[in-house]
């Protein structure tokens, strides 16, 4: 008797649950079999015809009678491809989370959470967040928008450059003056430098190739007036983050950081037939289709300060070009690499090998 009073307190309180997700308007379920995705825009072109491939992300889960918006902590570059996809509007240029086309007081959220690798081919077969995303209050009245295009850029990491140029260098502090001011050491050397100004530091250092396999120019994401001057290197940066180094224990536990300012994307070389457009100019950044441009290992930043990392160690080295999904691109497949790293201490026995391209998607 006690147990089937037990099983009715419990299927009441399944009950209760389901009607609070269904009266709260969200869906915070996995079940998306009957969701339909769709672009809308409060924006009217000339000629009276709704801009179809940019808009704030709708769905719906009646079959369209009712539609509603996304918010997510992650949207990126990522879910926006997804979307692009399902419509068959090619590849995400914009994924963002604002007003530009209506709000969520016009447009109520109807599920959050939303959290795709990039490689989906229906939004609904993408994961959601563990947790409900703090995000999403009544103070945020920001929706999910994108804009799709038919042509994409697509970096692709050079793996034999990183394993053949590898090298341990130690470099006095007094000659990484301008790196120093882009913190491009461990948090360690700006302390140790007060008092040994002289002191050196460990530096990993190697090569990145990051290759355009796409259909369409690498383009930094800021309008070239919006580029900040770097007195001490003398060029602009057109991108905060380019590309980052990291260094992980085997159990994947970081150990050491680095990152490498896009200052100057430019074609260093093409495939025959390709000629090469964009040089390190102020305006005229980017990185054409069928070319690459390679960071050499003896530029600034082009390393990873390892000076703290127990030596006689066996490490990961994680390498990813547009980590932060800020350059809309094909895919994000080929955007990392991951090689083993033997490190010494020493520079003749320390070594960089066995390196695979790796997805950006990361979660660890």
């Amino acid at each position: 008797m006690e147990s089937h009073r037990l099983l009715t307190i419990v299927l009441l309180q399944l009950l209760a649950l389901g009607q609070s997700w269904a009266n709260s308007g969200l869906n915070l379920q996995n079940n998306y079999r009957n969701m339909l995705v769709r672009l809308n825009t409060n924006k009217v072109s000339l000629g009276g015809v709704q801009e179809l491939r940019e808009g704030l992300v709708e769905v719906s889960f009646d079959y369209g009678a009712t539609w509603g918006t996304i918010c997510s902590t992650s949207w990126s570059m990522r879910e926006g491809n997804v979307v692009c996809r399902q419509l068959g509007l090619g590849y995400a240029s914009k994924a963002t989370l604002s007003t530009e086309h209506g709000d969520n007081k016009k447009h109520p959220w109807a599920m959050v959470g939303t959290l795709c690798r990039g490689t989906e081919s229906r939004l609904a077969e993408c994961s959601r967040e563990s947790l409900y995303p703090s995000l999403c209050n009544a103070r945020n009245h920001n929706v999910s928008v994108v804009a799709c295009v038919s042509h994409s850029a697509d970096l692709e990491i050079g793996l034999a450059d990183i394993e053949k140029t590898a090298r341990l260098e130690a470099v006095p502090m007094s000659r990484l003056t301008c790196a120093m001011e882009e913190h491009c050491v461990s948090a360690d050397a700006y302390e140790i430098r007060r008092t040994q100004p002289n002191a050196a530091r460990l530096l990993l250092r190697f090569s990145v190739k990051a290759s355009n396999v796409g259909t369409a120019d690498v383009s930094p994401y800021a309008n070239y007036k919006d580029w900040v001057w770097h007195q001490c290197h003398r060029h602009y940066h057109s991108m905060n983050v380019f590309a980052t180094f990291d260094v992980y224990d085997l159990k994947y536990r970081k150990v050491a950081q680095g990152h490498k300012a896009s200052f100057c994307l430019m074609d260093t070389d093409c495939t025959p037939g390709v000629r090469a457009k964009y040089t390190c100019g102020n305006t005229t950044q980017g990185i054409s289709v069928g070319c690459a441009d390679t960071y050499t290992h003896v530029l600034d930043c082009q390393w990873v300060d390892v000076t703290r990392v127990p030596v006689n160690r066996r490490y990961i080295l994680r390498v990813a070009l547009n980590p932060e999904y800020r350059l809309g691109e094909i895919t994000f497949e080929n955007n990392g690499a991951e090689c083993l790293l033997d490190y010494t201490g020493v520079s003749s026995t320390t070594r960089i090998y066995n390196c695979r391209r790796s997805p950006l998607w990361f979660r660890r």
